[in-house]
């Protein structure tokens, strides 16, 4: 275990009661690429507007009678039932139902912003992911990210004041901080029209081209359109995979 395992182990709880509120998952990668932290917290987003679904059952359980007791009830969630591991240098992005999988090997903060944002979006509450630089710590990185949900719901502003949701720590503060960057998770979601398929267009008969010609033209397609290792940031000595099957 790293000192910050040791740190902020927890002892959680079973949880069985909280099983079947969410989809049953394995552990399946996705390679989002390789980037700094803004690059992972566009790709915490975009996982967040992606998955959030996944927290469609357990949210309910969670609302309160007001705002501050609601996040309060996230954070009381996440911190008692999810242990925490640091990452290494792959970061990974776990959706709330690979967290949940896991939750006694232990998720970063990352996963447990992606699972509190998830939460919150089911709500429809108004939240900020929140990355910070910390002045005892590499003060030079953002190395910590956690939820900030502001008390003004109605414009979404900052301005009189937040609540913390950083399930990290047993206290539930936020830390003291010399920069910040905040991303705003807006409850207005992407949207997209379904329709009936259509009717396939008959097709003339065309004569059978080489196998030779046909590889030819598949190695020439990959190029344009960049596949390739390179691309994808595989065999780099750190990078970003998402968990989500």
């Amino acid at each position: 275990m790293s000192d910050f395992d040791t740190t902020l182990h927890r002892k959680i709880k079973n949880g069985l009661e909280f099983n079947v509120l969410f989809p049953v998952v394995g552990n399946s990668q996705t390679n989002l690429g390789v980037g700094d932290t803004h690059h992972s917290t566009k790709q915490m987003k975009a996982m967040v507007q992606k998955y959030y679904t996944q927290c469609n059952k357990v949210a309910p359980y969670l609302k309160k009678a007001s705002l501050k007791e609601t996040t309060q009830a996230v954070y009381d969630f996440l911190y008692n039932h999810i242990q925490y591991k640091q990452d290494n240098a792959l970061q990974q992005l776990r959706t709330p139902a690979n967290s949940w999988r896991n939750r006694v090997l232990g998720i970063d903060c990352k996963s447990y912003s992606i699972f509190a944002s998830c939460i919150l979006t089911s709500l429809n509450i108004k939240h900020y992911i929140r990355q910070i630089k910390q002045p005892n710590f590499k003060p030079h990185l953002y190395t910590h990210v956690y939820v900030v949900v502001p008390f003004n719901q109605q414009t979404g502003s900052l301005d009189d004041g937040s609540y913390v949701i950083d399930a990290t720590v047993s206290n539930n503060r936020e830390p003291i901080y010399i920069k910040k960057e905040d991303l705003f998770m807006s409850t207005q979601l992407p949207h997209v029209g379904l329709n009936g398929a259509k009717k396939k267009a008959t097709r003339k008969p065309t004569k059978k081209k080489p196998v030779a010609t046909k590889r030819k033209k598949a190695v020439a397609r990959k190029k344009k359109i960049g596949l390739g290792t390179t691309v994808l940031g595989l065999g780099a000595l750190a990078g970003i995979i998402a968990l989500v099957k």
